[in-house]
């Protein structure tokens, strides 16, 4: 089969390749093809993916977006939309205004998803067309535009992944000398915004273990943690990213008093490039650059959608009745059984009440972003903005998304 990469030059493509490296015993791969808009980039990594692939599958390059994905079994979005530069405003823009600043929530998360549609309306539009390949989007916000595409554009190939999940799935694991297929969450929630409400391992409820052990340290999220007291009243689990919603002076505090996070990758990726130039293997640098297992639970979905044996994989899909109390067609990331091209959600009955005020909270958000793009309307835009738990106040909105307007002009313009 083939698999195109789309954003090729990016700095995670050698570990997405090593991950379809280790799949490629279990599932045929005849090539990999890459496309990026920065060349000079993607033949630096290219090269490097050539020697460490060898002769186990072809390692192409496209000139052009179409090219690449005709014939594709599977389109992987890793893309950047606006680059580093792009998350350096969606991080220092909102920072002006007393609001969190972060590449996936509140306010940045609404400036990268405006640069983001325009660019997945067109590379849907043509994969429909030409390979009606199965699309993996990794392109932040992940969520986001799961939601755009599924309910919005109706391309119903479309899954979005995360690596927060497989991380906590691997800590879980790793607490009880467990295999990670050992371990199944009610997990459910909005990407960046997800809760666990049981933990069970080999089928035994350890969720009180859990709640007295686990230290969530996802390596790419910031070393600060919940007091007990937290979880103690809550008895849920929330994801790492909740910390902007529920710390939020805290957060602000350490994000404004550091180097932004995109200024700080600028330097790691320099580094990694240079070493990409003569490497053959992956860099421990790229451990500083975040997306730890990113490359396991791409390649793992792929093996297990071509595959008839059936997994659980924790994925942004349609609702489709994984939560009782929230709406169908609402995209959520919750577990689902994947197995021979379908991806089954699986029932986990009701949600708790506190986690669906944020996920109603958000979801409506995310539609109001979304119907502002649609429509060119800085009015819909405005009423995003202000309907975010993250965004601004009234006094301060409109001069926010002229800002933030001005910033991505080339990328999107509403009236």
């Amino acid at each position: 089969m083939r698999i195109a990469v789309i954003g090729g030059g990016s700095s995670y493509t050698p570990e997405l390749v090593k991950g379809l490296l280790d799949i490629s015993e279990d599932v045929r791969i005849d090539e990999v093809i890459f496309y990026d808009i920065d060349e000079e980039k993607q033949k630096i990594v290219v090269d490097f993916v050539k020697r460490l692939v060898k002769d186990k599958f072809k390692v192409l390059i496209s000139d052009t977006f179409e090219s690449a994905v005709v014939d594709a079994k599977y389109v992987i979005f890793q893309f950047r939309p606006g680059g580093l530069k792009g998350r350096e405003n969606d991080e220092g823009i909102p920072l002006k205004y007393g609001l969190i600043g972060q590449e996936t929530t509140g306010v940045g998360g609404f400036s990268a998803a405006l640069r983001a549609f325009p660019i997945i309306e067109e590379y849907v539009d043509t994969v429909r067309k030409t390979s009606n390949a199965t699309i993996i989007n990794f392109t932040n916000p992940s969520g986001h535009i799961t939601e755009f595409v599924r309910n919005y554009l109706e391309y119903e190939k479309f899954i979005g992944l995360c690596n927060v999940p497989i991380n906590f799935i691997r800590e879980i694991a790793e607490i009880f000398s467990a295999e990670l297929e050992d371990v199944f969450l009610k997990y459910y929630g909005l990407n960046h915004l997800s809760f666990i409400e049981k933990v069970f391992v080999k089928g035994e409820d350890v969720t009180e273990k859990v709640f007295e052990n686990l230290k969530l340290r996802l390596s790419n999220i910031p070393d600060e943690d919940f007091p007990a007291w937290f979880y103690d009243s809550v008895r849920i689990i929330v994801n790492p990213y909740l910390r902007y919603y529920l710390m939020e002076k805290k957060m602000f505090k350490k994000i404004s008093s550091h180097e932004l996070r995109a200024r700080e990758v600028m330097k790691i990726e320099k580094e990694l490039f240079e070493k990409y130039k003569t490497a053959t293997e992956i860099p421990e640098e790229l451990t500083k650059r975040g997306g730890s297992m990113y490359s396991t639970a791409a390649a793992h979905l792929i093996r297990d959608l071509e595959t008839d044996e059936g997994k659980i994989h924790i994925v942004n899909t349609r609702n489709n009745g994984s939560i009782e109390n929230l709406p169908d067609d609402y995209v959520l990331e919750i577990p689902c059984y994947v197995r021979s091209g379908r991806v089954h959600t699986l029932s986990q009955g009701k949600g708790d009440h506190f986690a669906l005020s944020f996920i109603h909270a958000v979801k409506m958000y995310e539609r109001l972003t979304i119907e502002a793009y649609l429509k060119r309307s800085k009015k819909l835009a405005l009423k995003a903005l202000l309907s975010h738990p993250l965004g601004p106040d009234v006094e301060d909105a409109k001069d926010l998304l002229e800002e933030i307007l001005k910033a991505n002009s080339e990328h999107v313009k509403l009236e």
